[in-house]
């Protein structure tokens, strides 16, 4: 008996009939991996391609419950352990090749700091949970700052190995009803509606875990299945009705490469096009002028055969050549077109030399049960290999010592750190940071020069670049290489940070709680990364610190759009009024702006910086008291930390262009706020880009823990020039 599945290269035939091939579903098949592929290599016209495994998802439950059935139909009975030996025999082969060889490949590629995330990918992607752990990781799969996980499409992988992880079991419950045709096709209607509605519900709720998780996957294996259940009736229906049901099918699944692109709620709703169309092509069967006449074309059969094979080996061969590219750049269109050509010929070679062999080679040989043993230990080994090579990864990073001694000659000194973790006030029921035990490096407590309202500030001399020649990584950077990513403020770990769905602000206080003056740093992400270089100025003055942050929430009065939501980010909106209602009853003594320049909620239909800076004014104008407002600050084309550990020996090859770090409009929305509302502006750009370009290292720290968000340690180095710039806070 043949095996087949959505992803993987099986033949597939008709559930109804054990002997009747569908070559039509192999075209199907092909299509889907066409589309996936494209859209991986970002080509023209194909921003929907992911769909493909919608397709993928509905072809396996009609596959694999068809194959059930038919074993149920001839034996009486399902064996279990025969199921799931065919799928190791069919799966396992491959994947656990192409796995160890991306990892492998990863070694010599990726910055050594990626590895440790990677080695966990692959080793959660062999026990087939990958797609969990990128649900609770929150990985956006439309791109991000880092660099994707090369075996990231191993996720599709694990929704479907654990459906029919439970679905054998389930479907052998369900025939023992009085009537098993009903007792089966009853239990896939529920399952179908039930796992439909949370998929919509958690497109919205939880975008990633919609994404990803076997739960909202299930309705398109789900509806598959119930095709199969039904196979024997679909020859009844009138051919006026099934053929042009197919090629609206098709049409549907085309249409979705258009119409449904990544900035769309995603699956929910829209995943009813591509599913609902592989339904009605495999409804569609082979009629006469069916649409099967064009997916039984030898091309789209060809690309339906190595499918499978294709399919594991695409993503790494797309991702791995782009891993040291600057962030938000891509291969130019040629070489993406190469590598397309490249991924086919090597998925035929693994369909050709390891697929196939040992899903037929070994058919014989081998019991079901010692497959599964077999099976069991070669995804052991896989486990072990990449745990290894996640942990050696961890410990070359610690051991590394670049010009041991050495620091980067930029001509300064480099400042303490502000000491311990923040402190949470009252609002947070239960808990509290824990107390300051050292002072903060901020001298005296006189409050700093009274700014003239609206006018830039004059920080420091800024220090000179780096003189010619190799900079190495210090040996005593700070913070070190493999604590850079999570050097960030307290703030989140501390639950003063509201959620993207969170709209109200989180009372929690820092600084001196029992002082007289209250200063409220506000903004997104990008105020809440000053918040190392406030809170020492605080504790030297005497000031309650009560941040008003909300992350990818920028405090400007006009509509904003969420990528992570996919829609119009009416949260933000509702948080800004609760935030301007509680600055107005809380009547601080200073308040404290910043907010990124662009990115993620940036305004799509009005990007006037000028326009941006009236609006941030309009929300200014409505708190009381004095303000000020930093400047953003430059960003990096790079993730800095892994770049930095690509190169430890140069740290000059993370450096980012002046022009590229701050933009075309540097500080214009801020200095349009300044001098609309009379706020003192304050920008360290100086201090932190001096020359045409921008370090990632700079006085013997870390600049950056990601592209654009300061390091804690390097942002508390710069309180003492913040605290000089500041307004007066009178007594």
């Amino acid at each position: 008996m043949t095996e087949g599945t959505g992803i993987d290269g099986a033949r597939p035939r008709a559930a109804a009939s054990p002997d009747t091939f569908r070559p039509d579903l192999e075209g199907l098949r092909g299509v889907a991996i066409a589309i996936v592929v494209a859209f991986h290599a970002g080509l023209p016209f194909a921003s929907g391609g992911f769909v493909g495994v919608d397709v993928f998802f509905v072809l396996s439950g009609f596959l694999i419950t068809g194959l059930l059935l038919r074993e149920r139909e001839r034996s009486g009975r399902i064996s279990m352990v025969a199921f799931y030996a065919r799928r190791a025999r069919r799966i396992l082969p491959a994947a656990l090749v192409v796995l160890v060889a991306t990892l492998g490949a990863s070694w010599f590629v990726l910055a050594p700091l990626d590895l440790p995330r990677v080695a966990g990918d692959v080793a959660a992607s062999a026990v087939s949970v990958g797609n969990i752990r990128f649900a609770m990781q929150a990985t956006d799969y439309f791109g991000s700052d880092a660099v994707p996980s090369p075996v990231l499409h191993y996720w599709s992988l694990g929704v479907e190995e654990q459906f029919y992880l439970v679905w054998p079991a389930l479907l052998i419950l369900a025939s023992r009803a009085r009537r098993p045709v009903a007792g089966i096709g009853i239990t896939l209607v529920a399952l179908v509606a039930l796992s439909f509605a949370l998929s919509v519900w958690l497109t919205d709720a939880s975008p990633a875990w919609a994404f990803y998780s076997l739960p909202t996957r299930a309705w398109e294996l789900g509806l598959g299945g119930l095709l199969a259940v039904t196979a024997a009736r679909h020859a009844r229906l009138p051919g006026s009705l099934i053929v042009p049901l197919g090629w609206l099918g098709l049409a549907a699944i085309l249409v979705s490469l258009v119409v449904i692109t990544p900035d769309v709620p995603y699956p929910g709703l829209a995943a009813l096009l591509p599913a609902l169309g592989a339904a009605a092509i495999i409804l569609a069967g082979q009629r006469p002028r069916s649409v099967g006449m064009v997916l039984r074309a030898a091309p789209l059969r060809f690309l339906g055969l190595i499918s499978f094979s294709l399919y594991l080996v695409h993503w790494p061969l797309f991702v791995l050549p782009a891993a040291d590219l600057p962030v938000g750049e891509e291969l130019p269109l040629n070489v993406r077109l190469g590598l397309v050509c490249v991924a086919v010929l090597v998925g035929w070679g693994s369909y050709r030399w390891v697929e196939r062999p040992f899903h037929r080679g070994l058919r014989m040989s081998l019991p079901p049960r010692r497959v599964l043993t077999v099976a069991a230990s070669a995804v052991a080994v896989t486990v072990v290999v990449s745990v290894t090579a996640g942990r050696l990864a961890i410990v070359d990073l610690g051991t590394a010592s670049v010009a041991a001694g050495t620091s980067i000659a930029d001509g300064a000194g480099a400042a303490s750190p502000a000491a311990g973790a923040g402190a949470l006030g009252g609002g947070v029921a239960g808990t509290g940071g824990p107390a300051r035990t050292a002072a903060p490096s901020i001298s005296g407590a006189a409050p700093g020069p009274t700014r003239t309202a609206g006018a830039g500030s004059t920080p420091a001399a800024p220090t000179p670049e780096p003189s010619s020649g190799p900079v190495p990584l210090p040996a005593n950077v700070r913070p070190s290489l493999a604590q850079a990513a999570g050097d960030a403020e307290p703030l989140e770990a501390d639950g003063c940070l509201p959620g993207q769905r969170q709209v109200t602000p989180i009372d929690c206080v820092y600084g001196d709680k029992s002082g007289t003056k209250t200063i409220a740093l506000v903004g997104d992400s990008h105020a809440a990364h000053w918040f190392a270089a406030i809170e020492p100025i605080a504790l030297a003055r005497g000031w309650r610190l009560v941040p008003i942050i909300k992350l990818s929430c920028r405090f400007i009065d006009m509509k904003t759009y969420s990528f992570w939501l996919h829609r119009d980010y009416t949260e933000c909106a509702q948080w800004r009024e609760l935030a301007v209602a509680k600055l107005r009853a809380l009547k601080p003594d200073l308040t404290i702006l910043s907010v990124i320049r662009d990115g993620e909620t940036s305004t799509a239909a009005d990007p006037d910086p000028v326009h941006q800076g009236q609006a941030m004014a309009r929300l200014l104008d409505r708190i009381p008291g004095p303000k000020a407002i930093i400047v953003d600050t430059p960003n990096s084309r790079y993730d800095v930390p892994p770049c930095l550990s690509r190169n430890r020996s140069d740290v000059r090859g993370c450096a980012t262009p002046r022009s590229a770090a701050l933009g075309p409009d540097p500080g214009v929305m801020e200095r349009t706020a300044a001098a609309a509302t009379g706020a003192t502006l304050i920008d360290l750009t100086p201090l932190i880009c001096a020359g045409s370009r921008c370090p990632a290292v700079l006085r013997g720290m870390i600049v950056y823990r990601d592209s654009h968000h300061l390091t804690a340690t390097f942002a508390a180095s710069l309180s003492d020039e913040i605290a000089r710039l500041l307004p007066a806070v009178t007594p």
